[in-house]
């Protein structure tokens, strides 16, 4: 068996290991079932730190009420002191 035929025998069984967890995951009734889920949640979980779709606005609570919003969406200006 060479180093491709290796390569890919691996990928396959890294393949059915995933789908098999995936459909464990999904019944949720026994211990078994409960980590699958858990490891396929920590697998896939983004590290906010690399999540590059995190805005901060958002986190931040930061940007328009809805009335501001509304203002600037029909074109009316802000009032100085407002």
């Amino acid at each position: 068996m060479n180093d491709e035929q290796k390569r890919i025998r691996k990928k396959e069984r890294s393949t059915r290991l995933a789908i098999w967890m995936a459909a464990r995951s999904s019944r949720n009734k026994t211990f078994l079932d409960r980590m699958c889920r858990k490891m396929i949640a920590k697998a896939i979980t983004v590290d906010p730190a690399k999540d590059f779709m995190r805005d901060e606005f958002v986190d931040n609570d930061q940007g328009f009420d809805p009335d501001e919003l509304d203002r600037y969406q029909r074109g009316e200006q802000l009032a100085v002191g407002e």
